[in-house]
C-alpha cells in the first residue's frame, strides 16, 4: 500500500506541473516533473518527496479549514443571527411581574406516551 501511495503522489506532481507547464510555458515548471521522475528511480528520494507532499497536505488542510470555518461563521451565520434576533418571534413572554418562566405541567405518564418519542 505504500508504495502505490508514494507512486501515486509522485505521479500526481509530475502530472500537475507538466500540465501547468503546458499553459504558462514557463521551463522551469518541468524541474519538477524532472524530481518526480527521479523520485521513481531513487526509492529513498521519493520516499522523501512523497513525506513532503503529504506535509505540504497537512498543513495546507489545517489552515484551509481554519479559514473555511472563520469564513462560513463570521459571513454567513453571524448576520443571520441578527436577522433573526432583530424580525424573529420572541420565544419568552415580555411579563416582568413574574419570578421564573417555569410551568408546570401535571401530567400523567402512560406506557403509550414512551412507545414511540419521536
Amino acid at each position: 500500500m505504500r508504495w502505490k501511495q508514494k507512486h501515486t503522489s509522485l505521479l500526481v506532481i509530475a502530472t500537475g506541473f507538466a500540465i501547468l507547464f503546458l499553459v504558462f510555458k514557463n521551463y522551469w515548471l518541468l524541474a519538477p516533473v524532472a524530481i518526480s521522475v527521479l523520485g521513481f528511480a531513487i526509492s529513498p528520494f521519493g520516499e522523501i518527496i512523497h513525506w513532503a507532499w503529504l506535509m505540504l497536505a497537512k498543513v495546507l488542510g489545517y489552515i484551509n479549514s481554519r479559514i473555511l470555518l472563520f469564513l462560513i461563521f463570521f459571513v454567513i451565520l453571524t448576520p443571520i443571527a441578527f436577522l433573526r434576533k432583530l424580525f424573529g418571534k420572541k420565544n419568552l413572554p415580555n411579563n416582568h411581574s413574574i419570578n421564573s418562566y417555569f410551568q408546570i405541567r401535571n401530567k400523567r405518564y402512560q406506557a403509550s406516551d414512551l412507545q414511540n418519542p419521536w
